[in-house]
């Protein structure tokens, strides 16, 4: 069966134990079985498997709502079946950018109350010239020990964030080696119609899930090639 195939229904069959299954996928009269295992990460992903297998039954039946579900295709369960299989690649990915802004935002503000304290140190400083003339203390070395840790501190956040971006370009290999792909449109639809929740975590907080993946995608490809 072609990837690009758009499929009728995909069917977990389960053994009489209720603990692995076969995923089917069924288009017309033709059916492939896609893959095989233990059938706990497939039902921990998916509230549709989970709300089905509480009903008792030795099937679930993943069945899109609509007649116009062109994302469920072969490939968009083939893209499932390997999230489920590693679901940290993805999850590690977006979690390193995370942490990313964080830094970034950190160095922002350190820079910003920087550029504030020097503004303000130069308009006190002839009255400070004129302190030290007279032999008063202005805290100056009080100034400096914050001075230096404030350096001390970006040169930690800018450190920290060269290693993180080398963690999401290996990350972003291995994830490009295990099949994933830049296009998650198919995955995005696959969630929103199953309640595969996990597959969230392409999702920003914003709601542009898209965009956050995309563009987070583009940003390790560059940090690889």
């Amino acid at each position: 069966m072609d990837p690009a195939t758009l499929l009728d229904h995909a069917l977990f069959q389960l053994t009489p134990t209720r603990t692995r299954c076969d995923l089917v996928i069924y288009t017309g009269n033709v059916s492939e079985k896609l893959a095989s295992g233990l059938l706990e990460p497939f039902v921990s992903h998916l509230k549709c498997a989970k709300d089905q297998i509480s009903e008792g039954g030795y099937s679930i039946t993943l069945r899109p709502v609509g007649s116009h579900a062109s994302w469920f295709t072969k490939a968009t369960l083939l893209r499932f079946v390997r999230f489920v299989s590693t679901p940290e690649l993805l999850e590690r990915f977006v979690t390193i950018e995370r942490e990313i802004d964080q830094i970034e935002s950190s160095v922002q503000s350190n820079e910003l109350s920087n550029t504030l304290e020097a503004e303000a140190a130069g308009g006190n400083f002839q009255k400070s010239s004129a302190s030290f003339k007279n032999g008063e203390s202005n805290g100056t070395d009080d100034a400096t020990q914050e001075e230096n840790f404030k350096v001390r501190l970006q040169r930690v956040l800018e450190s920290r964030k060269a290693v993180l971006r080398k963690e999401q370009a290996m990350a972003y290999a291995r994830a490009l080696a295990a099949g994933f792909e830049l296009d998650c449109m198919d995955l995005i639809s696959f969630s929103d119609a199953f309640g595969a929740s996990r597959l969230r975590c392409i999702k920003d907080t914003d709601n542009d899930y898209v965009l956050k993946y995309t563009v987070l995608w583009l940003k390790a490809r560059v940090l690889v090639l």
